[in-house]
């Protein structure tokens, strides 16, 4: 007798992208030591390649979580949605939303309370979307044309310490923000926004206890 049997994975890309961000913050760390009292030099190309990397992954695991937590077939969520091809991958659809705005729709739908956009968690995981927006988009914050570059470093000011390999005058976005401080609150401002919403939903107790695991 041949029995055949079928199933529904869906790959946990968010904890693994949160892995990478976490790998790159380490690596960050060991080169700050390494180099530690050297002047700027040749090193800092590869700590802005693992400093850059560390944001865009984190960022990353937040939109695949959402997603992750919509597709999923005994999901909650996706049980709110009448028609889930149209209503998530349509052209209209959730898929297409920003990352927070998928988090405060989700919570809506689930009848928890929106995040407060003004303060934390919301807000510093606003500032780092904005910050690897501003890497991907990237230029320079003296141009006229970029005042949200210069608006992202006053929400961002005092929340890490720049890199300790550059003056006053570098760049905000592409060289201060290249530090293994900044990479410990990308990885605690992604944890935080993703335990906050975890505790409003218990969508996937298995599934975000991976996330609590992540040291800050």
């Amino acid at each position: 007798m041949i029995i055949e049997i079928s199933g529904r994975f869906i790959p946990n890309f968010a904890w693994q992208h949160l892995r990478a961000a976490s790998i790159f913050r380490e690596r960050l760390v060991a080169l700050e030591t390494e180099h530690a009292g050297q002047p700027f030099g040749n090193f800092f190309e590869e700590i802005r390649s693992y400093g850059s990397a560390c944001i865009l992954s984190a960022v990353a695991s937040l939109e695949s979580l959402i997603n992750e937590l919509f597709i999923a077939h005994n999901s909650r969520l996706r049980a709110q949605l009448h028609d889930f091809e149209s209503e998530f991958w349509g052209k209209n659809g959730i898929e297409r939303k920003p990352i927070l705005k998928k988090y405060q729709l989700a919570l809506e739908m689930l009848g928890q309370p929106r995040l407060d956009e003004s303060v934390s968690p919301y807000r510093d995981a606003w500032s780092l979307i904005e910050l690897r927006n501003a890497l991907v988009h990237y230029k320079p914050t003296w141009d006229p044309a970029r005042q949200c570059s210069v608006e992202l470093i006053e929400v961002l000011e005092g929340k890490f310490l720049p890199s300790p390999f550059l003056d006053e005058g570098a760049d905000f976005v592409s060289m201060k923000c290249m530090s293994a401080s900044c990479a410990g609150w990308v990885i605690a401002t992604t944890v935080g926004l993703i335990n906050e919403f975890d505790s409003r939903t218990n969508l996937d107790k298995g599934k975000m206890a991976a996330f609590k695991k992540f040291e800050t």
